[in-house]
């Protein structure tokens, strides 16, 4: 994501940054509530035969939310507080989506939740909390 004076957000990002060799290298799109990103997760993130790790699966629910909340605003949320719950095993090299949207905000807090899904299947589903910090 590009930030007004046209310079990357966060480039070396695990998840989303542009500049990262080893990252997941979300792109994500917006849309009126959230933003989603499709994305296949190569073989060498998986935990098990099969099975993409769970810390991945975390890594991506958690940077939606951020990007869907850093959507309304040109803030920087920051995670204070991540809720997964996983469903069923993600296999790698499939076609998935991440999705998340913003549920709302208590004082400084900003609230949202994300989900990975494909055809159909959710995977895994996740709600979390975040602060604003200073770039």
């Amino acid at each position: 994501m590009k930030d007004d004076d046209d310079t990357v957000f966060h480039s070396t990002c695990f998840a989303c940054g542009t500049e990262n060799d080893f990252g997941l290298h979300l792109q994500f799109k917006d849309d009126t509530n959230g933003c989603s990103c499709d994305v296949s997760i190569p073989p060498h993130f998986q935990s098990y035969e099969g099975v993409v790790h769970g810390g991945i699966v975390a890594t991506m629910l958690d940077a939606a939310m951020v990007h869907s909340l850093r959507g309304k605003s040109n803030d920087a949320p920051v995670t204070c507080r991540l809720e997964v719950r996983y469903l069923c095993a993600v296999p790698p090299g499939e076609n998935i989506t991440v999705r998340a949207c913003r549920k709302g905000k208590r004082g400084r807090i900003m609230l949202a939740d994300a989900e990975l899904l494909s055809s159909g299947v959710c995977f895994a589903r996740a709600r979390g909390a975040f602060t604003i910090s200073e770039k």
